[in-house]
């Protein structure tokens, strides 16, 4: 999962960038934060989600299920290994974390964090596949979803059934990003 999503999200990504903006760093510590967060945020909330091709995967969605937030003792749990991953760019994350909460509705929803390929099989349909089995789960639910975005990826979330709601900037000079959200679908 970690390779995967540092490979996708490796280049041209404002949000690994405004938390680690030196690419040196980056390189180093995404992958690690990314593992820290998988371990102690993602699988135990159960919001993670693979597709996996001839025995590897090659694609992963992350994201948070209705009513989790981080904090608490989850993060206490995770605060030496995320500390150790993220270094100085924690104020970074936490602005990160903080930008998410107001971008999100008030209505249960999921709040979709990650979605990434493969960079060899980026456009080949893992990322829509994914994102079908996500949305089952969340009309499944009567839940919305929720995300953040750059303007490059905006109309591939609408092409998902996402709209454009608004936008949040991370820390006070950070990077604006749009907010796409889905509404339920009936069953």
């Amino acid at each position: 999962m970690v390779e995967v999503l540092a490979a996708a999200f490796a280049h041209d990504d404002p949000i690994d960038e405004y938390v680690f903006p030196d690419e040196t760093v980056r390189y180093r510590r995404a992958p690690r934060m990314l593992r820290a967060m998988i371990r102690h945020r993602f699988l135990p909330a159960g919001g993670a989600e693979v597709a996996v091709l001839d025995g590897r995967v090659v694609g992963v969605l992350l994201w948070y299920p209705q009513g989790y937030r981080p904090g608490g003792l989850r993060e206490l749990v995770a605060g030496p290994e995320l500390l150790v991953a993220m270094g100085s760019a924690v104020r970074r994350g936490i602005e990160v974390d903080a930008a998410m909460d107001r971008a999100a509705p008030p209505e249960p929803h999921f709040f979709h964090v990650y979605l990434g390929a493969d960079p060899s099989l980026q456009r080949s349909g893992v990322g829509r596949a994914l994102y079908a089995s996500f949305t089952d789960k969340a009309d499944r639910q009567g839940a919305s979803i929720c995300g953040i975005c750059k303007d490059a990826n905006v109309g591939y979330y609408e092409a998902l059934g996402n709209e454009r709601t608004g936008s949040v900037r991370l820390g006070a000079s950070g990077p604006e990003l749009n907010i796409m959200i889905r509404r339920p679908r009936p069953l």
